[in-house]
């Protein structure tokens, strides 16, 4: 693993699968869905660093997002990869493959990785979502991904199809969600803005969408 990802990365993976376990212990998952969610966040950032060619070799372009910010693409990239090694645990890959954008369907262990991923200790931000997934695991991804997605719409950026549509799958999620008082999901102090955002929009308080 060490040897996919740089030195940095990888002290950020290790943050994101001891959280991603503690909040899958935290909310009653079973001890094999304990130990995938560790697996996810271990693997989900091998794509992470390879070059925007060979991310839109191993994950081609579903949406126009995609094509123009490959780095949208890591997630998918490194499940081709898992499974290309004969990596067969599908909800290992399903939930390596959500982190970018988000999970689809009801995938807990999807759901932990990604909050992990936005909210571990390293990132210095998103401590109310880390504190509420320790407790409320729906409602914690409900908070990141209506966060994020409103955060972005209000600013005219475009979000991916595939956080809309797990936004749209939210429990009580309605057109008039971007009300919702929960503060936007924060970027990483030591992370480029969002590969979904026009030079005019860049922001330090912007959510990174696809850079997880």
């Amino acid at each position: 693993m060490q040897l996919l990802v740089k030195p940095k990365r990888y002290a950020h993976v290790q943050r994101v699968a001891l959280l991603a376990q503690q909040i899958a212990q935290a909310n009653g998952l079973s001890d094999q869905e304990i130990e995938q969610a560790y697996a996810a966040g271990i693997l989900h950032d091998i794509a992470r660093d390879l070059p925007d060619s060979e991310l839109l070799r191993l994950a081609p372009p579903e949406c126009e997002i995609d094509a123009r910010h490959p780095l949208a693409l890591h997630g998918r990239a490194a499940r081709t990869m898992l499974a290309r090694w004969g990596y067969g645990d599908q909800t290992v890959l399903d939930a390596v493959e959500d982190h970018t954008t988000g999970p689809r369907g009801q995938r807990p262990v999807s759901a932990c990785v990604y909050i992990a991923d936005v909210s571990e200790p390293g990132r210095g931000v998103n401590d109310d979502i880390r504190e509420l997934a320790l407790h409320d695991l729906n409602a914690a991804l409900n908070r990141a991904i209506v966060s994020k997605v409103t955060y972005l719409q209000g600013r005219g950026i475009q979000v991916h199809p595939r956080t809309l549509q797990c936004y749209e799958s939210l429990p009580g999620v309605t057109s008039s969600a971007a009300s919702i008082p929960f503060p936007p999901l924060q970027p990483s102090r030591n992370e480029a803005p969002s590969p979904h955002t026009a030079s005019s929009h860049t922001s330090s308080t912007q959510p990174s969408s696809t850079e997880h």
